[in-house]
């Protein structure tokens, strides 16, 4: 257990989080582990809420519904022949698309991801919000 202190706005969201007491500011003790404060110290954009993980099958399923079409074998092949990325990074897309069985976006690989496919950063988003709705038939 670590205390922390939080200021909160006038409706009880968290605006930030110390590991100090600050002196000129109106702050909460508050135990690290508690489950509000835990998940803010995880991510504190929210983007745990926003970006649930997503199942291979849901992002690459989502995928083939864009215009054009986007297939992992032809992503395979791309990467396989971009000359501007490291071999390791070529390899840590390939181990992904092939072996992951779960993504998350937080994760930053994905945007490595991204850009093989040829998806900007905000539309990569897009996509993922869109994909965690799918459920299967």
């Amino acid at each position: 257990m670590t205390t922390v202190y939080v200021r909160y706005d006038s409706v009880g969201t968290i605006l930030e989080i110390f590991f100090r007491d600050q002196p000129d500011m109106i702050l909460v003790a508050h135990d690290d582990k508690e489950p509000a404060i835990a998940k803010y110290l995880r991510g504190p954009l929210g983007r745990e809420d926003r970006f649930p993980p997503l199942k291979k099958w849901q992002l690459w399923l989502a995928a083939l519904e864009l215009e054009p079409p986007i297939v992992k074998a032809d992503i395979l092949a791309t990467v396989g022949g971009m000359a501007d990325i490291s071999f390791k990074d070529k390899e840590t897309i390939r181990i992904m698309i092939e072996d992951a069985q779960d993504y998350s976006r937080e994760d930053p690989r994905i945007d490595l991801l991204a850009v093989a496919m040829g998806i900007p950063p905000n539309q990569m988003d897009d996509l993922w919000r869109w994909a965690a709705e799918f459920r299967p038939l």
